[in-house]
């Protein structure tokens, strides 16, 4: 094994208006030469947020959420001199210009300046992007919404930079399903991609398990365990509920296909679990698997024409994979004697999964082709559960650790742990939205 030291997550609530502030023509677009793995990172100055109106939005934690956002794309590297930094935006205003020479003098490639206004009720954004190199604006946006929605515009802002600068898409405005006990029974709970704005989804006081996304981030789809018994059940984010399937035995690992009409599930209702596909109303179970083995926890390709799964017909939990409508499957994992939860990478080349390592869960992924095998994660506690972002670039995994179980993301090429949950209860099955 190889190991590198490599309602729509939308705006809900928040309408969010896109206001072109300046026109950018072909020959004034910025095309940098960003490598997706080790490339030179581009360098960007954040100023902090210029205020207007009586908005009570703090410029701070405004600025802390773009770096962040920034910092963890995996394409720029932040100024980090802020009293540099905010001593040459304090320049500018006292003198009503951009002085690019200083702002290239701090390191800083790229410059993002920002406004924020309103009241008590609504709040704006906007932001302007400045290449230094040429002195001149290169794009600007300003976004429109309620108050509390104020972190999604700034989280536009950083997705507006990324593919604007690099055209790839950014993860800055996407969210985390996962389930936890913090409450003292396990419920699905949903938050943003950086851990924060955290609200609670299901009240069942049941277990609920596995949840993931249906396309678009409305909706979620989870399996329950009360008195006993499995049910798969399908919820909006608002907590509006229906139940899908209670067939008898297991009713779980739901996984909705990329077009949302469609899930996969383990049921074992004909005898051992075996991989079913169902309509997306639970109804019509048909049959993929056949055997005697234990098959479980299936996930669709990105284009919906495979399936991979679990399953121990070599004896250990391995990962397979097979047509969406059934057929031979092919063991896609060859190292390890224990691999499981497996997820497709939005970009159709590899599969994340657990593998136990000396003992340890870590995070792995493998070349659905070539079969080529990396470690992504090492060190003490138990890696498990991973779901990759819709960039193909970062992966979030729970860590249990300590008696304490907590949610992570790393980024497949720079391998820098990132820890976005804390304090009570336990963090687990995390689920990226698209």
């Amino acid at each position: 094994m190889l190991e590198m030291k490599r309602r729509r997550a939308p705006l809900a609530q928040l309408a969010l208006s896109l206001m072109l502030l300046a026109a950018v023509t072909a020959s004034a677009q910025v095309h940098l030469n960003v490598s997706k793995a080790f490339g030179q990172k581009v360098i960007v100055a954040v100023p902090l947020f210029e205020l207007e109106g009586g908005t009570i939005v703090d410029p701070v934690a405004a600025r802390d959420v773009l770096e962040f956002d920034l910092g963890h794309s995996g394409f720029f590297d932040i100024v980090g001199n802020r009293e540099f930094v905010d001593e040459t935006e304090i320049d500018d205003r006292i003198s009503a210009r951009i002085a690019f020479q200083e702002w290239s003098a701090l390191g800083a490639e790229i410059l993002v300046k920002g406004k924020i206004g309103g009241d008590l009720t609504e709040v704006y954004v906007e932001a302007t992007i400045y290449d230094l190199a040429q002195g001149k604006a290169i794009f600007g946006r300003r976004y429109v919404g309620s108050r509390e929605r104020w972190r999604d515009a700034v989280h536009s802002i950083s997705d507006d930079i990324v593919f604007k600068l690099t055209g790839e898409t950014g993860i800055a405005k996407t969210k985390i399903a996962f389930t936890s006990s913090v409450t003292g029974s396990k419920e699905v709970y949903v938050m943003d991609y950086d851990g924060e704005n955290l609200r609670r989804v299901t009240r069942q006081n049941a277990i609920a398990l596995s949840p993931d996304w249906f396309p678009g981030g409305e909706e979620i789809v989870y399996t329950i365990i009360k008195e006993g018994r499995h049910q798969c059940w399908r919820t909006t984010i608002a907590g509006s509920g229906t139940k899908l399937t209670a067939f008898p035995g297991l009713n779980d690992f739901a996984s909705p296909s990329p077009r949302g009409d469609e899930i996969l599930m383990s049921l074992s209702k004909d005898g051992n679990p075996e991989i079913y596909r169902l309509r997306a109303d639970g109804t019509d179970p048909r049959r993929l698997t056949f055997g005697r083995s234990t098959e479980s926890s299936p996930c669709w390709s990105p284009d919906g024409r495979r399936v991979a799964f679990v399953s121990d017909r070599a004896g250990v939990p391995q990962v397979y994979v097979m047509g969406a409508s059934g057929g031979t499957p092919r063991r896609v994992t060859l190292q390890g004697n224990y691999n499981t939860s497996p997820d497709w990478s939005p970009k159709g080349d590899l599969i994340v999964y657990t593998s136990r390592v000396g003992g340890t869960f870590q995070i792995c992924t493998v070349d659905v082709e070539t079969g080529e095998t990396i470690r992504l994660t090492s060190g003490a506690g138990q890696k498990e559960d991973p779901s990759w972002a819709r960039d193909g670039r970062h992966v979030v995994y729970s860590v249990k650790q300590g008696g304490k179980t907590d949610l992570y993301m790393i980024d497949i090429y720079e391998l820098e742990p990132v820890r976005l949950t804390s304090g009570a209860g336990d963090y687990l099955s995390p689920a990226w939205s698209d």
